[in-house]
């Protein structure tokens, strides 16, 4: 019974957290990320609604294995009776900003936002939990080189609509409908975040190659090996060493040669075979979901109202499926890149 995960005690990547192994990231149709389990068994989450996450109220639930007392410790005397015990992070990432689920390749992944926009990080347990309304996860605020780290941004657990009801299917009670409740109840978590106002600025090397041709002193035109995707206007050059330019613009561009202004000509000669290093200036913050950080705040397992585990483990921040690239589908990133 190991492919319907109620053979192991041990939820990681390698198992598939314990949900069914049929359900993986790279399944167009059937995410595993709505795959939860309660003390019935496996269910899966249909949403009625493009949002799926704990923050729709429209959805149906399917149950896929039926695994009695699943979501519990099960029983230490009877060794047929499995359960997961605590409930167990298994995936976090940035929602898909276009709700497009599933999405195809090349449409619908999400690869940015806009400055001041609201998006979401949603983080998945392989069980249904409540989570209280405040409870948050770090985001990390890089530049296009990942690096010049500045002021982190914090994404916040929000509530379903206040007078909308769910139901959910709770321990020793069966089906519970629960009204304006103050947060989420779900195994998919929503936390929302604001985009930065501003975007930071970094000179993003595309290119390396070397001189061809000996550069004269208070030149303008540098000759090099190669100009593949050097732009004017776009574009700078930089030379380390004797004859030293740092991300000098390019105003033109010719198959074996590039041309700066005459306020940037060559201070001194450059030798042959000096390395050339192009770049391009790139306005963006790219967004990391904190995996030292984990989340914070009230989040308990609805089996027993325990604790959940808080910390993240490097595994579970991933790009769920690919969405984003062209080699897979999915639903999520995680990286999420910030323009103006």
């Amino acid at each position: 019974m190991a492919l319907w995960g109620i053979s192991t005690t041990t939820e990681t990547s390698d198992n598939n957290y314990a949900i069914p192994k049929f359900l993986q990231d790279t399944d167009r149709n059937n995410t595993p990320h709505n795959c939860f389990a309660d003390v019935r068994g496996w269910v899966y989450r249909n949403y009625g609604t493009t949002e799926q996450s704990g923050l729709s109220v429209d959805y149906c639930d399917e149950v896929i294995v039926p695994v009695a007392g699943l979501n519990t410790a099960g029983s230490s005397t009877d060794t047929g009776a499995t359960g997961l015990a605590n409930a167990t992070p298994v995936a976090v990432f940035f929602e898909d900003i276009n709700l497009a689920s599933p999405i195809s390749i090349g449409a619908g992944g999400t690869t940015g936002i806009t400055t001041g926009s609201t998006g979401h990080v949603h983080l998945v347990f392989n069980e249904l939990v409540y989570v209280s309304a405040g409870a948050t996860v770090r985001l990390r605020a890089l530049d296009a080189n990942n690096a010049n780290e500045t002021t982190a941004i914090v994404a916040t657990a929000g509530s379903f609509s206040n007078g909308s009801t769910v139901f959910n299917y709770i321990n020793d009670t069966g089906i519970v409908g629960n009204t304006s409740f103050n947060g989420q109840i779900t195994n998919r978590v929503a936390f929302e975040f604001t985009a930065p106002s501003t975007v930071l600025a970094a000179n993003v090397n595309f290119l390396t190659t070397t001189i061809n041709s000996t550069v004269a002193i208070g030149a303008t035109n540098i000759f090099v090996a190669d100009t593949t995707g050097v732009v004017a206007g776009v574009s700078s050059i930089s030379v380390v060493g004797p004859g030293t330019i740092t991300t000098r613009p390019i105003v033109s561009v010719a198959s074996t040669f590039v041309q700066i202004g005459a306020a940037s000509t060559v201070a001194s000669v450059i030798g042959i075979g000096t390395v050339v290093t192009f770049s391009t200036r790139t306005n963006a913050t790219k967004l990391f979901i904190d995996a030292s950080i984990g989340f914070i705040g009230v989040i308990t397992d609805v089996s027993g109202g325990a604790g959940v585990t808080s910390s993240f483990t490097s595994d579970i921040i991933r790009n769920v499926g690919g969405a984003g690239t062209t080699g897979s589908v999915g639903i999520g990133v995680t990286t999420l890149t910030v323009t103006a």
